[in-house]
């Protein structure tokens, strides 16, 4: 094991620019602008990839994104994480929030972005240069001491390999989501369920009846009921801030989007005396400052004021409310009110109106539905299980 610094070890650290325009001059395909948001520790995520023309990538040139160069934040809250480039994202540029770290041939790329997440307190500590705003300077950077293996590549592939068995078990959740929504958007939204000759409802000419309450038709025989008639609802409340701690003492508490970790929770603080407790296979939500978040609980946490708990009063039920709900977030997000932080009342989410479909297709639905939600929330606590070995083995590697 041997010291170097970053600077010696690279070809390059270099952050880049927005086009001008900003926000208005993205297109939509093109050549990749990765920014900050797409940059997280371990994994690259696509969720508001920005796109240029090749016009504004030329001006963008001195910052291409290469195969398996590292990228990092360098400014605001998301600072220091980091991920390697995907190689469906090139070609790419990269914006002033984000520096490419492009190391020399001899220097595992994935070993030194794992170094780099290793750092991340470290380099929260060197960061307060902006003013501000927090900074990454390059001249910090090039600075910055790596302790180089001689077993890089061994390492770079044990913790890669387990990054690996992440990606796909999210490949697959995300395959299997598809599925599972398009079912509930033909029978539910689309109302084209098949009809007693197996033919979809709607389009065969099925009798559809105007619903008052909805003011808008639905299929003959079905209903509309709150939500509270078909659920338990709770909604969170903080315990006693002298209850709290980061040791592990008492139950888990969920306050927010920050305890959901790629559709699980986490609960990064505990408490000694929970409050409002949700139960496994609760359905929970975000409900103030961030609202959305919708997924389920896979053991007892305290609920804290910050999210809600639903639970089906029968199990067939469970898929069906899960995208009732998910249908809902968008006019929650609307109804939210408050002067500080916003949020949605308990009335709010208990009077939320769903359109109840009769027992034989709801039956049919649950039966489908039931054994591809199993099968992602299995891949999400066997994630969970992965990214806790990657960050034990990590420090002791390193």
């Amino acid at each position: 094991m041997e010291t170097k610094l970053l600077g010696d070890i690279t070809l390059k650290i270099g952050s880049g620019a927005t086009p001008s325009g900003g926000n208005n001059s993205y297109k939509t395909s093109g050549i990749s602008l990765i920014r900050s948001q797409n940059v997280h520790d371990f994994k690259f995520s696509i969720d508001g990839l920005a796109f240029i023309d090749d016009d504004q990538a030329k001006k963008l040139e001195n910052v291409s994104v290469q195969k398996d160069d590292v990228l990092i934040n360098i400014t605001g809250d998301s600072i220091a994480r980091t991920c390697v480039v995907p190689d469906e994202i090139i070609p790419a540029r990269v914006n002033q929030h984000v520096s490419i770290i492009r190391c020399k041939p001899e220097y595992n790329p994935k070993y030194v972005h794992y170094y780099l997440v290793h750092l991340k307190s470290h380099l929260f500590q060197i960061c307060g240069v902006g003013g501000t705003r927090n900074a990454l300077t390059k001249d910090a950077l090039i600075k910055l001491p790596i302790k180089i293996s001689n077993q890089q590549n061994q390492i770079a592939k044990v913790l890669s390999d387990l990054d690996a068995k992440i990606e796909l078990n999210n490949k697959i959740n995300d395959n299997l989501e598809a599925m599972a929504k398009t079912l509930y958007y033909y029978w539910f939204v689309q109302y084209d369920f098949p009809d007693s000759n197996g033919k979809p409802y709607k389009t065969s000419g099925g009798k559809m009846v105007c619903n008052t309450e909805l003011n808008r038709n639905i299929p003959e025989g079905w209903s509309v009921k709150e939500l509270k008639k078909i659920s338990k609802n709770m909604m969170g409340q903080s315990p006693k801030g002298e209850s709290y701690n980061k040791e592990g003492i008492g139950m888990p508490l969920l306050n927010g989007p920050a305890d959901y970790n790629n559709g699980s929770l986490l609960g990064r603080t505990f408490t000694t005396e929970p409050t409002r407790i949700c139960q496994k296979d609760d359905m929970v939500l975000c409900i103030r400052a961030t609202i959305g978040n919708l997924t389920y609980a896979e053991k007892e946490f305290c609920l804290g004021r910050g999210v809600a708990a639903v639970r089906p009063n029968e199990k067939r039920y469970s898929e069906y409310i899960f995208y009732c709900l998910m249908q809902e977030i968008e006019r929650f997000k609307i109804q939210a009110t408050g002067s500080i932080i916003i949020g949605i009342t308990k009335d709010d989410l208990t009077d939320s109106k769903c359109i109840i479909p009769p027992n034989d297709l709801l039956n049919q639905f649950h039966k489908i539905a039931n054994p591809i939600f199993s099968k992602q929330r299995k891949n999400k606590i066997e994630n969970l299980k992965l990214a806790s070995l990657r960050d034990w083995l990590l420090p002791m590697l390193m």
